[in-house]
């Protein structure tokens, strides 16, 4: 039986880089160092303090946010070049009673050997009533977030950042 409560939020983006040289950028929210934006400030806690790695299996990674919690991440399968997946061991964040981050994956694709497709995706629990409505607010602010992780990408690969593209 399926958990009605768990959901995932998808972003899709083309960013201007080959794959291998996206793949060696590829990070977390957490190793973003310029300031979010207007939603993800009023939204989420900043990132203030990383520890850990995150290139193997079985790494964990923790991050102390502004609002006093942590976010621990462990790394559970890494398909080199193409996709990281990570689940969520532990959290103290200050939305943790009504939305439970769970985990996801970055997966990095070739485009023509020119472009590639970066996918971000996020698993969380809702336990908002009115599932529907606060499932949007949540998921578009989920994709924020990836977002601006995406295009921090970009920007370390190009010393003029083009603008990534969104495709889902």
């Amino acid at each position: 039986m399926k958990n009605q409560l768990i959901r995932s939020a998808q972003t899709k983006m083309i960013i201007q880089a080959s794959k291998s040289d996206v793949w060696e950028k590829v990070g977390f929210y957490e190793h973003v160092k310029k300031q979010p934006g207007l939603l993800l400030k009023l939204s989420l806690p900043t990132p203030q303090q990383v520890e850990g790695a995150y290139g193997k299996v079985g790494d964990i990674c923790c991050c102390r946010y502004s609002d006093g919690g942590f976010l621990t991440k462990r790394i559970i399968r890494i398909h080199s070049g193409n996709r990281i997946e990570f689940e969520i061991i532990e959290q103290s964040i200050r939305y943790q009673n009504t939305i439970k981050l769970l985990g996801g994956y970055i997966e990095v694709n070739d485009i023509n050997g020119k472009y590639s497709e970066v996918n971000m995706v996020t698993y969380y629990e809702n336990r908002i009533g009115l599932q529907r409505i606060s499932s949007l607010f949540i998921g578009a602010v989920i994709k924020t977030m990836h977002k601006f992780v995406i295009r921090d990408m970009q920007a370390q690969l190009l010393a003029r950042p083009l603008s990534a593209v969104e495709i889902a």
